[in-house]
């Protein structure tokens, strides 16, 4: 007998973005049985350093030994080379142990403001694409895409809230889009009857101006049925609902609709439970499965604050003697300390910052103990 709980709620596309350097952290994340040493590891400089009495200097830890005025534009160049490459081969190993993909050979072209990218295979073997990664450029960063197949494969290994601490632990903390879905094969919740709902108000999440309509239909020659797609809002919006007849798009016989709504710039905490996400969206979402509804988390606010604070905690922890130790040499000249640690063209790009909006500045220097007046 068919009821509620048979029709439960799963994610049908994933997408988030990350600086590569988040590669760096991989190898420390916490959990029982966590097998760190399938990362490569990271190089050092003393490998880029022809003097000799360079040789005594530590491997590398996660943050680079202060490099020294001697070493030449060439030295550091091969340096930042070999750590990029350390990061994409740590990135490919990533997206394989955690999310059971398989990178395939750049396809020599980009997207998104990226210049390469791979489609992404499930790690079982099948021509099935799963999704696509980008890289190279856009400050450095990648782009990952998972698509309603390869979310299927991804789940069927592991669970949103793993994902959520694997995100966590790299200080991902938003998803660039989320869809969820869920599938009626009882004719309840149907293209009509989200017309219907519609009507009174179902999609309305309470806020902001109500969602458009946009119906689209379909026949053959024969008068037979195509597509049958009730779509509410906009793609260009936060929330974007999709009713549609998937008997149809996959030309199968028997009853079958989908409700799958697609959700943009959202926090990772909806991996934490999204099937309550799922329902608590509006009324109509809220009939569909019996999970308790809860409402979208806030995407910015002490996370990223408590981000931040992390990073500074990080950095005191692994470089404060050093740092220290270069403070004394150039007798607190703090001018000629950042020049040494910071390189230039991070202090010329002025896209460097935090993603915190305005609003949330005052509260993270009141966390940080900043001053906001300059006495």
């Amino acid at each position: 007998m068919s009821s509620q709980s048979a029709r439960p709620v799963f994610i049908d596309y994933l997408a988030f973005s990350a600086p590569i350097s988040v590669m760096k952290d991989v190898h420390t994340f916490q959990e029982k049985g966590f097998e760190w040493r399938k990362f490569q590891y990271l190089p050092s400089y003393r490998h880029y350093q022809s003097e000799p009495r360079y040789a005594c200097l530590p491997e590398f830890q996660g943050i680079p030994e202060i490099p020294s005025s001697n070493m030449t534009d060439e030295q550091l160049n091969q340096y930042d080379t070999a750590l990029i490459e350390c990061y994409f081969a740590r990135l490919r190993t990533w997206v394989s142990s955690v999310f059971g993909l398989v990178m395939g050979l750049p396809r020599g072209k980009g997207g998104f403001a990226y210049q390469d990218s791979a489609l992404l295979f499930s790690d079982e073997g099948g021509s099935d694409h799963c999704g696509v990664i980008f890289w190279g450029g856009n400050r450095d960063t990648f782009y990952v895409q998972i698509s309603g197949v390869g979310c299927a494969h991804v789940f069927s290994g592991t669970t949103p809230q793993k994902l959520y601490q694997w995100f966590k632990h790299l200080d991902i903390l938003s998803l660039k889009r989320f869809d969820l879905a869920t599938d009626d094969y009882d004719g309840v919740f149907t293209c009509q009857a989200a017309l219907r709902d519609y009507r009174l108000d179902a999609f309305y999440g309470g806020a902001g101006p109500k969602p458009k309509l946009d119906i689209s239909n379909g026949i053959d020659a024969e008068g037979c049925p195509t597509k049958e797609i009730v779509n509410i809002g906009s793609r260009q919006s936060r929330v974007y609902w999709r009713i549609y007849n998937k008997a149809l798009e996959q030309k199968v016989s028997g009853i079958w609709y989908r409700s799958e709504v697609e959700l943009k710039k959202i926090s990772i905490d909806v991996l934490l439970n999204p099937a309550a996400i799922y329902t608590g969206l509006c009324e109509y979402s809220a009939q569909i499965n019996p999970t308790a509804p809860k409402s979208i988390p806030q995407l910015f606010g002490r996370k990223p604050i408590d981000a931040i604070e992390a990073k500074v905690r990080w950095l005191r922890k692994q470089a404060s003697a050093t740092l220290a130790k270069v403070f004394h040499f150039y007798e607190g000249d703090a001018l000629a300390i950042l020049s040494m640690i910071i390189r230039e063209e991070h202090l010329q790009d002025l896209n460097l910052r935090f993603d915190i909006p305005p609003i949330y500045q005052t509260l993270m220097k009141e966390k940080l103990r900043f001053s906001s007046v300059p006495f």
